[in-house]
């Protein structure tokens, strides 16, 4: 025992100290690289915090080159005792907000902090430019020890207090570490104060073994840390699969359903067509085409536009390598909503305006993902106009918004909108559909450069779907396309007569 109290009362001496530095400088280096790999910020505040812990004990350790190092540059880590330090509990306390995410869990602490951290720091600049223009005066190092660091202790210690409180699996170990370094920074004090250097030597060894065990501490948390990102990380893929797939199900029972309606409506067109009579046959088959091309389009309606969605997975996948997992949940629970919602609307005959535009935003909002700025969606809708008295053919008006972005907007600089204005003119509902895009002129010069070309049947098959639907419920809709040409207004107009 006796040996061993000796070899840590030499710890200036015999490598000790030394040691206790090299690992710090390691873990500095190490956890700054698990920063540049998965760009979270407590790695970075503790990677800094290490570093600069450093550069606090470089001139403290006897007999190593880390003592020529000190004696080649005195003034320097002199004058930087202080600013160093201050630094060091700065980042130290941001560690803990970042690695507790006290911002979620106590945010009217860390917004009290932040106000004292910046009060702190900018009354510490102008005390040491003070003392740049008069060496004299010695007050940043009077403010830090006698007025900073008691306060910040104890707004530690409340801290400290309420992490207890909070459901954070690492809190035991940062708490713990923490305590640890306390302790033997205050013993450390207690037993050399007033004392010689040699008795400061000889006791030094508690202050290391103090930053030792809580530097290894934090080591750990961040490494239970990584392990519980990386879990969650595999969760989240897992339930995004299985979300997917889901969808894809759902969406070939439904084509699977369309086909097998189409198939029995064909066979009987077929058997009433060889026992009718001609006149009867012609109205029974009229009927049945009829149903037969409502299938149809039903099916084509379903067929949601495969490049629309894999751009929005490939949107939704971008978010998760950025970890913005917030959002990943965001965009891909309004993919699972907007896909039930097609599935749903192309098995009715007709469907409420206000769930057609409920559709028509969803797709909007994850289209304009693909845009720098994205696209604004202005609605206008007056209050004696009622949506869900209004019934249309379901998904009427998608390929009308798509028209707008991917011919309209797609080449357009700047900002980027769609306005939708509902209104009676002369007792007739009229919605427009009003882009800023660069218009179908400019659309075509471009479409007609380029060596593959792609045949839009989306204008047609509204006719053809708005007509259909006319002679169903015996009403009169029709829509009309309008160019706005002028240099300060360009873009298209789609107005639909309902």
């Amino acid at each position: 025992m006796e040996t061993l109290v000796r070899f840590l009362e030499n710890s200036n001496y015999n490598g000790l100290g030394f040691a206790v530095i090299s690992v710090l400088f390691y873990l500095s280096i190490y956890h700054f690289v698990l920063f540049l790999k998965n760009k979270e910020r407590f790695y970075l505040f503790y990677s800094t915090y290490a570093f600069i812990n450093v550069l606090i004990l470089v001139p403290i350790p006897y007999h190593v080159f880390l003592q020529d190092i000190f004696n080649a540059f005195p003034h320097f880590f002199i004058q930087l005792d202080s600013p160093l330090k201050f630094a060091s509990y700065i980042l130290f306390s941001y560690f803990v907000i970042e690695v507790l995410h006290l911002k979620k869990n106590l945010p009217k602490f860390v917004r009290f902090f932040n106000f004292f951290t910046g009060v702190g720091a900018g009354f510490y600049l102008i005390l040491g430019i003070v003392e740049l223009l008069k060496p004299e005066i010695d007050l940043s190092h009077t403010f830090f020890y006698f007025l900073f660091l008691p306060i910040y202790f104890l707004i530690m210690i409340y801290g400290s207090v309420l992490i207890l409180g909070i459901n954070e699996k690492v809190k035991g170990y940062i708490l713990t570490g923490s305590l640890i370094l306390g302790v033997g920074a205050i013993l450390s004090a207690l037993m050399t104060f007033d004392q010689p250097a040699e008795v400061i030597d000889q006791n030094f060894y508690i202050y290391y073994l103090g930053v030792l065990f809580e530097n290894l501490l934090f080591t750990y948390a961040l490494a239970v840390k990584q392990r519980d990102v990386y879990e969650e990380k595999l969760l989240f893929q897992e339930e995004l699969v299985a979300k997917l797939k889901e969808n894809e199900e759902l969406r070939e029972k439904l084509n699977q359903q369309l086909r097998g309606d189409l198939d029995q409506k064909e066979l009987q067109l077929i058997t009433l067509a060889a026992d009718a009579e001609s006149e009867r046959m012609e109205r029974i088959k009229a009927h049945y085409e009829r149903e037969i091309t409502e299938l149809h389009l039903r099916s084509l309606r379903s067929q949601m536009n495969p490049h629309f969605i894999f751009n929005a997975l490939n949107s939704i996948k971008v978010f998760l390598i950025d970890k913005d997992k917030d959002n990943a949940i965001l965009y891909l629970n309004r993919f699972s909503k907007l896909i039930r919602l097609v599935l749903e609307s192309s098995r009715k005959r007709k469907i409420s305006l206000g769930e057609e535009l409920e559709i028509a935003e969803l797709y909007l909002a994850l289209e304009s993902i693909r845009f720098e700025d994205g696209i604004d969606l202005f609605m206008d809708i007056q209050e004696d106009v009622r949506l869900h008295e209004i019934v249309i053919p379901p998904l009427l008006l998608q390929p009308f918004f798509e028209n707008a972005i991917w011919h309209g907007l797609m080449n357009k600089k700047g900002e980027k909108w769609i306005k939708v204005r509902l209104a009676k003119v002369d007792g007739i509902p009229m919605l427009s559909i009003r882009d800023n895009g660069i218009g179908r002129i400019a659309s075509q010069k471009i479409n007609a450069k380029r060596t593959m070309k792609k045949e839009s049947i989306g204008m047609e098959l509204s006719r053809d779907r708005l007509e259909l639907f006319n002679k169903n419920e015996s009403v009169h809709y029709r829509f009309e396309m309008i160019d706005h040409t002028s240099p300060e207004d360009t873009g298209t107009e789609v107005i639909f007569w309902l």
